[in-house]
């Protein structure tokens, strides 16, 4: 028997316990690491984490459109000049009197008709 090199012994070992053992499922090893983080946090902060940009703007995506549309007609329809915007504050306070009043008859109308 000659002597055999590191390398050619370890080969030799190898092919004879290939010829002696063939492969079959039950023989295979289950790998035991699936997934590193290594390095992924030192990568991340390289540049920094930053905040996500927040929109100026929400997105009308996904929005009912009839309610869109009309939203764009309703923002169109407020805008006046100052002249028109007091007129419409000086209508609508009106208008707020005129409902407290009502209210208030009503509400003594009720107050009668509970004490008779």
């Amino acid at each position: 028997f000659r002597s055999l090199k590191p390398f050619e012994s370890s080969r030799r070992a190898a092919r004879v316990s290939l010829v002696a053992f063939p492969p079959t499922a039950a023989s295979k090893m289950a790998k035991s690491k699936n997934h590193t983080g290594h390095n992924q946090i030192y990568k991340n902060h390289r540049n920094g984490i930053k905040k996500t940009r927040r929109p100026r703007q929400m997105s009308m995506r996904g929005m009912n459109c009839r309610f869109i549309r009309n939203q764009a007609f309703a923002k169109r329809g407020m805008k006046c000049t100052p002249e028109e915007k007091e007129e419409r504050l000086a209508a609508q306070k009106e208008a707020q009197k005129r409902i407290e009043e009502k209210k208030k008859v009503e509400k003594e109308q009720r107050l009668k008709e509970l004490q008779k």
